[in-house]
Formats: structure tokens, sequence, C-alpha cells
């Protein structure tokens, strides 16, 4: 739904609004381009754009015809040490722009390694500075330490944030003493980039439907994602489900797991980045979506599965359980461990009726969420809106009264 609140700046005019990614590639380009997508329909803004021509979706992200700053980065470590001459140059191009458009709010959707370089150009313009924060803490096991002390930094500098969910946003809370009234959240919905290429199967009838019988863990392989805790469930179910096969894609160390891949039948594994041309066919050929996670803020993967109609199964921790809905678009283990994780994958294996209607319950229930979200985040920029309720849209649970106002700091006048 289009946003109507006309609020207009003190100068009499629509709030110029800088959507800000220099990122390159993954869910945080995706990401941009729909809250991009989103919030140049609105009428509340000017919408400006600023990315980095090494973006892998910098032709989608062009197609929006929305005025903007395009930068080179880099691509890989060796350009990465090269560009690091040029960030000067970059932020008086980055503050140049802001102050010759007039700049009111900067909303950065995901965070990047030149951006603690770039915020003293929004604070000299006199922007405000919105933050999208996709995990306010290191997952377990990641140890690059620069990246938290960077972050936290970041997040202190900002004057209000958006969260994707509501576990992300109390950890905010928590962490920084964020107060509520300067968060919202505003959860995902599947990236149309994959919606319009994947087949859904919600639209192969019934009876041409074969039971579900292959796994697929797709993301990088790391120890809280929880790869032993499904491989041991696998191995509970082959028993019993002799045709069940599983597939393992995603780049990262398979070493602590090697021994029982090795012990299992049907178990194919692509241990290396997977570009984006691929993720079509490898959904297409996968039933079941499992997020056997020890921790999670949200999961990108829950948004692959939401466009291409695959039901999911995932572990009670961090945002699964506000994006996973019983019954709707999958299952959720009772407790982290690999026999809750095995009996859920079992029910779906053993109940072709409630695999089937999560099959058309699960894009369904994501319809209007990226309109939502920009509602969302259109009222935190406006200073006109509400924060979050406590179970977010993911659920489909309609906001509560009395919530408290999201409101941002007016914007400096002096420039």
């Amino acid at each position: 739904m289009v946003g109507t609140d006309k609020r207009k700046t003190p100068e009499g005019r629509k709030q110029n609004l800088l959507i800000w990614y220099w990122g390159r590639r993954g869910g945080g380009a995706h990401y941009c381009l729909e809250v991009a997508r989103e919030l140049s329909r609105r009428e509340e803004f000017n919408v400006h754009l600023s990315i980095s021509r090494n973006c892998d979706l910098y032709a989608e992200l062009k197609a929006l015809n929305l005025p903007g700053l395009d930068i080179d980065t880099y691509c890989d470590v060796g350009s990465a040490v090269m560009a690091l001459s040029r960030l000067r140059q970059v932020r008086r191009a980055f503050e140049a722009y802001l102050e010759e458009h007039d700049i009111d709010l900067v909303l950065c959707t995901m965070q990047h390694l030149w951006n603690p370089f770039m915020l003293p150009a929004i604070r000299r313009a006199g922007a405000r500075y919105v933050v999208t924060i996709h995990d306010a803490t290191l997952h377990p096991g990641e140890r690059f330490l620069p990246y938290q002390w960077w972050l936290d930094w970041e997040i202190q500098q900002a004057s209000g944030y958006v969260v994707l969910s509501d576990h992300v946003g109390r950890v905010l809370r928590a962490r920084h003493q964020a107060s509520m009234d300067r968060i919202t959240v505003a959860p995902c919905g599947p990236f149309s980039q994959f919606t319009d290429t994947t087949t859904r199967r919600g639209c192969i009838g019934t009876a041409d439907r074969p039971l579900p019988r292959r796994l697929l863990f797709f993301g990088r392989i790391v120890a809280y994602k929880g790869l032993d805790l499904l491989l041991n469930a696998y191995g509970q179910l082959k028993r019993t489900h002799p045709d069940l096969s599983l597939a393992i894609y995603g780049d990262g160390d398979l070493t602590p797991y090697r021994a029982a891949i090795d012990a299992l039948a049907d178990v194919t594994v692509e241990n290396r980045y997977i570009p984006e041309d691929e993720l079509p066919g490898i959904l297409e050929r996968s039933d079941l979506i499992v997020l056997p996670y020890r921790e999670a803020s949200q999961s990108g993967v829950m948004l692959l599965a939401e466009a291409a109609g695959v039901p999911v199964v995932g572990t009670p921790t961090g945002a699964l359980v506000e994006q996973i809905v019983p019954g709707i678009n999958g299952l959720i283990a009772d407790s982290v461990d690999d026999k809750a994780l095995a009996y859920a994958i079992g029910r779906f294996l053993d109940d072709p009726g409630l695999y089937h209607r999560c099959v058309l319950g699960i894009s369904k229930h994501a319809e209007d969420r990226w309109s939502e979200a920009g509602d969302r985040i259109s009222r935190l920029l406006l200073d006109a809106g509400t924060s979050a309720p406590s179970a977010p849209s993911y659920a489909a649970v309609p906001q509560a009264a009395g919530e408290a106002r999201a409101r941002l700091p007016q914007r400096r006048t002096a420039r």
C-alpha cells in the first residue's frame, strides 16, 4: 500500500532521501533493490540511490531510474587494498552529493567496510542517518572482532534503526540501550528476482506432486548453522525412509563434517560459493529446506524458500520462530537437537497433506510483506509512525494498539 502522508520538511518540500548500499553481492544487494523499489513508489520522498558499480545487481538497481551517485569499490582482496588510496576522493564526492542535492535522510540498507569513513560526511552535511541492522552482534564462532567494534560504532552514530526481526531489535536494545522509539521492525518479503525465475510448486496439481524426499541445506558452512545436527537427523530418518536424499550447497570448512557425510548414503555436496544463476535450479530440485541453526538473527535462506514455494523446517532459535509459522510455511522443531529436528522433518515425510498445505501457504503468507516493510520504514523516516509490535508481520499478527511512536531527531537546519 502506497503511503499517503504528505508531511514536508520545514523548507516546504518533500524529504530528500538517499538510499545507500556499496556492497557487492548476496542478500544485501537484493534487500537494497527491494527497499529502493518500494520507497521510490511513495510520494513522501524524493529518492536518490548511491550504489557500487561492482554490485552484482547494478543493472537492476539502475533500472529503477533514480538519481544518485555511483562509485567504484572493489571486487577482491587485491583491489580492496588498492582502493584504499581513493577513500578520501570518494568521501569528497559523497559529501558533495549530499550538499548539492540537499539530502535530508541517508538510509543505509547494509553496512560496508567503507561506511565508517563516510559517516563524518553525512554529519557535516546535516543529514539524519538511519541504518539497517541485519545482525547486532557476531554469530557464535565468528571471531573477526574489528567488525563488531566497527558495527557498534556505526550503531552509535545513527539516529534510527531498521531491523528485520523482533529478535534483532531486542539484541539491539540490550546491547546498545537503543530506545524503542528509534527502532522499527520491517520483516523482508521474498526477493522478487527469484520469485520471477523460480517455478512455484503451489501451481502444480496435488496428484502430480511427489512425496517430499529431497532435503536441502543451503548457505555458509559454519558451526552455528548446525550442519552436524542435520546430518545426525538425516541418518536417523534414512533408516525408515530409504528413498530420502540430502543436498548440501555452500562455502565453508567441511572438515568437521566429512566423516559423517562419508558414512551416509545419498548425500551430495557442492562445497563452494554458489552463484545466483544456479539458485533456481537448486531450489527446483528440493522438496524441503532445513534450517538446523544453533543461533540465528533472521534467515535469508527462508526468503529463498518463500520465493520458490518450498516449505522449511527450522530450530526454535533467534528469529526463526518469527519467520516460520507452523503448518503455514513450515515447522519448528521442539528443541535445538538432532532428535527434535528429525521428528519435525519426519512429520512432513509421513504427512503429504501437511506438506502440500505448506506448499500452498508459504508463498501466500509472504504476500504484501514488502509493502508493509515500506510502510514501517517510511513512518520511521518521516517521524510519523509507530515502532514495531512485539510480534512482527512475519507471523501475520496485526499491530497492537498503543505502540510506541518511532521518532527521529529533527534534521539540523545549519549546514
